[in-house]
């Protein structure tokens, strides 16, 4: 029995041996990409390619998107989704190749390693709590999407961890007609699933939608944009 509670001691031990090398390599290439001499694709392939590889090993997920092909024609574009998890980013980043960043809650922003390569990829870190705090984040990424980097935001404003879509904050539309870009509604399904059925399998379900230009959108109120946007990602689910 004490050989065998050695042997299990031995392979934790290594197990954790192993995800600190980890972790630290990663961070040790993070901390490289933040050199002028990288651009933001280089910085944003890398940090994809770490998300793909350890979504299915850690998490258990396989994601699988619909309309992703539409983000093709987007020059200048804010995608808004439904928030159901703390894996709905790492979801989208697995399978949206296209270079993006996300307005994320400023508690993400003190977080070791995330924190960091959430910033290599243009995110931008939000206190709901401070007006002025926001109209500085608001205009931040609307410069972003005007450089041509798409920026991905959650209306709901929190996560729902339910597959019921919250109420959209209307204030978040402020984004996409400041930057005078193309909303692309995106309909997260599952992702609240991942928690209750580890470690067994989930799959995380997205769904792009037909983009609405900003010529189509630009005179009407916000409050009438938030509501056809919100109707848009709610009707999938219904």
């Amino acid at each position: 029995m004490l050989t065998i509670l050695w042997i299990v001691l031995g392979v934790l031990l290594t197990a954790l041996a192993l995800v600190v090398i980890v972790v630290l390599c990663v961070n040790a290439r993070v901390q490289q990409l933040k050199g002028d001499q990288y651009s933001n694709t280089e910085r944003f392939n890398f940090i994809s390619w770490v998300v793909s590889w350890a979504i299915p090993l850690i998490f258990r997920v396989r994601v699988e998107a619909k309309g992703l092909e539409k983000l093709d024609t987007i020059e200048h574009g804010v995608i808004y989704a439904n928030h159901q998890s703390n894996l709905d980013i790492v979801a989208m980043l697995k399978v949206i190749k296209r270079p993006h960043g996300y307005v994320a809650k400023k508690e993400l922003d003190h977080i070791f390693l995330l924190s960091d390569a959430m910033r290599l990829i243009q995110c931008q870190f939000m206190d709901r709590n401070d007006v002025r705090q926001s109209v500085k984040v608001i205009s931040a990424a609307a410069k972003s999407v005007k450089e041509g980097h798409l920026m991905v935001i959650f209306p709901e404003g929190t996560r729902m961890v339910r597959a019921e879509v919250g109420t959209f904050k209307a204030g978040s539309f402020k984004l996409a007609q400041k930057a005078k870009a193309a909303i692309i509604p995106v309909t997260i399904y599952n992702s609240y699933e991942v928690a209750k059925r580890w470690p067994r399998r989930t799959v995380i379900r997205l769904e792009v939608h037909d983009p609405i230009p900003y010529e189509t959108y630009a005179e009407l109120p916000t409050n009438d944009v938030c509501e056809q946007v919100e109707a848009l990602i709610k009707k999938p689910l219904s």
